[in-house]
């Protein structure tokens, strides 16, 4: 998670978006008053930075890496939090699924779950799948991000942020990759997916269509 002062905007972190990757090199422009939360396993590159608060002078708290963005808004105040730009990344469900199983399948970091020990059928029908709608709505499914960005076209409309805050990005960090599997995804298996992700598919706009056109 980030939250900038100097250029006014708050980056929502989201699951197998690239969202490491991304605060790897967003810490790199960012002012000294600004928070870069820690990353665990911490990654070459990148600054962490003002992650411990007070609110009202009481006791210090750490600013969470994946917290929502209606966590920050009570956190950080209203009156911030409306006036700066945010933003997330979402990606393809299908897409997206089939990295957080790789992830769990084949990260060190992650073998201990259980998922790890799963095939891709067991993976479907577990339907734990990275659904991250409550990072950027609130209780009530309203958005409250400015822009949701998305993964395949990430490069492109994260330099489109950057010339309109007034600042230059070039993703060069490759945090956690390396670990995808192939594996044959079903109709139905699409569809159960497409369907567990409909409260964020109102938001981004992905079809069912989106995963089979893709190169």
């Amino acid at each position: 998670m980030i939250i900038s002062h100097k250029y006014k905007f708050i980056f929502v972190k989201t699951s197998k978006t690239a969202g490491t990757s991304i605060e790897v090199d967003l810490s790199k422009i960012l002012g000294r008053n600004d928070v870069a939360t820690m990353i665990v396993p911490h990654i070459d590159g990148h600054i962490a930075r003002n992650y411990s608060f007070r609110k009202y002078g009481l006791f210090k708290q750490n600013w969470r890496n994946h917290a929502s963005a209606s966590s920050i808004r009570k956190k950080l105040g209203a009156r911030i939090f409306d006036n700066y730009f945010k933003f997330c990344v979402e990606r393809e469900p299908v897409d997206k699924c089939i990295s957080h199983y790789s992830m769990y399948r084949n990260s060190p970091e992650h073998k201990i779950n259980r998922i790890s020990n799963m095939s891709w059928e067991e993976y479907i029908e577990n339907g734990k799948f990275p659904v991250n709608t409550t990072r950027f709505t609130d209780g009530d499914g309203i958005l409250l991000v400015d822009k949701i960005l998305r993964y395949e076209k990430l490069q492109s409309e994260l330099t489109a942020v950057g010339e309109q805050l007034g600042f230059v990005i070039s993703l060069k960090a490759r945090a956690k990759t390396g670990f995808r599997i192939a594996v044959n995804v079903t109709e139905d298996q699409k569809n159960k997916i497409y369907n567990a992700f409909a409260s964020s598919n109102v938001h981004t706009g992905y079809t069912v269509d989106h995963y089979q056109n893709q190169p």
